[in-house]
């Protein structure tokens, strides 16, 4: 068993085609380690990233900007941490 010795979240504001944020958020739930926590009336999710090491998290936050219906990403929050 492998102990992970950091914590590594972001926190991203992903921007969704008008009308499209429910498929959207049905893409990047299925992501492993991103979770869609809120959608705002002006079609932006707010998402978080937990996965082990911040390249990862960058690759992957990364990746939503070739999703389908994705305007654009920011990096909100970003936090790593040893335990």
């Amino acid at each position: 068993m492998t102990v992970k010795d950091t914590i590594d979240v972001c926190g991203v504001l992903v921007h969704a085609q008008n009308g499209k944020e429910q498929e959207v958020k049905s893409v990047l739930n299925a992501i492993d380690g991103v979770e869609v926590h809120h959608t705002t009336e002006n079609s932006r999710l707010i998402v978080t990233i937990e996965l082990d090491g911040r390249r990862q998290i960058m690759d992957t936050m990364s990746s939503f900007n070739d999703l389908p219906n994705v305007v654009s990403t920011v990096l909100t929050y970003q936090h790593s941490e040893e335990v």
